[in-house]
């Protein structure tokens, strides 16, 4: 398992979080929204937009700003 004690939220992780967020909101989708339209989101084309984000959703997974549903989707936790 990797350690996570020196990783931090980096700028490109806080715009896929933006973008989880936004798009969530848009769509009002409980069942969450995939990796690939967070990637477009945050301009990336659609063949690497998947990739691009999977690094940062596990890292804002850990930091418990999101989770993972099913079928592969994310959507952000809302602690008040």
């Amino acid at each position: 398992m990797k350690q996570y004690s020196k990783l931090r939220i980096t700028e490109k992780d806080q715009n896929i979080y933006n973008a989880l967020c936004d798009l969530y909101k848009e769509k009002n989708e409980e069942a969450g929204i995939g990796p690939t339209e967070i990637g477009i989101r945050v301009g990336r084309d659609s063949y690497d937009a998947s990739a691009y984000c999977n690094a940062s959703l596990k890292k804002l997974i850990h930091f418990g700003k999101i989770e993972k549903v099913e079928n592969g989707k994310y959507r952000p936790l809302e602690k008040e």
